[in-house]
């Protein structure tokens, strides 16, 4: 535990959102340094410790369903490559890979269970209401056969290679270190490389190594995306600067991005292009460890605010970024702040809205949904709403995934 006078500490304003703010990683990661370079306080924020909200490390997440879909599949890819690769099958339709799958309980029994685990994720979710978990888990189970079929989909596409036999070795003692060898011929799925040089780490869907070299495979639930590529141009530099891996320095012979129903060969950087990357990589890891090394991280305002996680925590969004209810189209999703002035009846109150003082009517889905009176909130998700028989009035409407945030005095 690190001493108290070393803590960054930042005050978002909101009540029980005081954030120990992170340090910069030991390594970077892909996906890390895209978040910061996004927006630095949205990176920190989510990675900052809460001890006044729970005990858990980072901001409680809500659910995103199309992510946990996404992470369901890849899980259950995971389980079942390797269970295949284990057991010597060269593909999911011999006798053998029946028998693997048979063990395993199905398709539909590897995604209910990876499923499970996911949901796992949001227990004690301090922002994650009882009933709103229970409308998630039906909403998924449902979805479930449809995992089914994107799983068999892709793995009837792949031809696997069982992994030749591991030089046998003395397992390091709890105190030692992790011992790291060279990947070994055949298929590895959710490779974990590490670039110690240039501090990167990333996870490969699927690493195929034979003796020509090494197919790099990425598997995406969702539609095509340059960034894809991109990311599987980071994974050719970190196969190539993976010394203990690669110590050989094996080449990369094709990067596949592996979507539902089809996939996309990537060009395999060259070596210049990967020696220009590298020094792009650099230069970005020295950026991204300065921008999280400021007290108050900078906010990047943009599109992608309207997803982010924990925009109720960053003061330069609601300052600049929110607008007005009177500004709203009728039936669109909004957030708003403002001061709770009174209760208005048995569900709706009145709310001063900070940056106009105008009052906006907020409708909340139940009595018990209530807003804290003379305090100061903002409230992420309302529906703004015109009400045809008197058309001036302001009007938003709270359902039950609305969130409230109190602000400190």
């Amino acid at each position: 535990m690190a001493d108290l006078s070393e803590l960054r500490i930042f005050e978002t304003g909101v009540a029980s959102g005081k954030a120990v703010l992170p340090p910069a990683p030991t390594m970077w990661s892909y996906s890390s340094l895209k978040d910061v370079e996004t927006c630095p306080i949205r990176y920190s924020l989510s990675q900052a410790d809460y001890p006044d909200l729970w005990e858990q490390h980072g901001y409680p997440r809500l659910p995103i369903p199309a992510a946990i879909r996404g992470d369901v599949v890849h899980g259950a890819l995971e389980i079942i490559v390797e269970a295949l690769v284990k057991a010597g099958c060269s593909s999911t339709r011999s006798a053998e890979a029946v028998a693997v799958l048979r063990e395993l309980g199905g398709y539909t029994k590897v995604a209910e269970d990876v499923l499970a685990i996911q949901l796992a994720r949001f227990d004690g979710n301090p922002r994650l209401s009882s009933d709103r978990r229970e409308q998630l888990a039906r909403s998924l189970t449902d979805w479930v056969p449809e995992a089914r079929e994107q799983i068999q989909t892709y793995l009837s596409r792949l031809e696997l290679r069982t992994p030749s036999a591991p030089a046998r070795a003395r397992p390091p003692a709890p105190s030692e270190p992790a011992v790291r060898y060279p990947v070994r011929p055949g298929d590895h799925p959710e490779k974990e490389l590490i670039a110690e040089s240039l501090r990167l780490k990333g996870r490969i869907d699927l690493l195929s190594v034979d003796a020509d070299g090494v197919a790099i495979t990425d598997f995406k639930t969702g539609a095509e995306d340059p960034a894809h590529h991109d990311q599987l141009r980071f994974y050719a530099l970190l196969w190539d600067a993976d010394g203990a891996a690669n110590p050989d320095r094996l080449a990369v012979t094709s990067l596949i991005a592996a979507y539902p129903t089809h996939e996309v060969l990537v060009a395999v950087p060259t070596a210049d292009e990967r020696a220009r990357l590298s020094e792009a990589v650099a230069a970005r890891i020295k950026a991204a460890d300065t921008a999280i090394a400021a007290d108050a991280p900078a906010a990047v305002l943009g599109e992608h605010c309207g997803g982010c996680s924990v925009r109720g925590l960053c003061a330069p969004y609601w300052a600049t970024g929110v607008t007005p209810t009177a500004d709203v189209a009728d039936g669109a999703w909004y957030d708003l702040a403002g001061t709770v002035v009174q209760e208005h009846g048995v569900k709706s109150w009145v709310l001063r809205e900070a940056h106009t003082g105008v009052d906006v009517l907020v409708r909340t889905p139940t009595p018990s949904f209530s807003l804290p009176p003379g305090r100061d909130v903002r409230i992420l998700g309302a529906r703004r709403t015109v009400d045809t028989d008197e058309e001036e009035a302001l009007i938003a409407v709270l359902a039950s995934v609305s969130e409230v945030l109190e602000l400190t005095d």
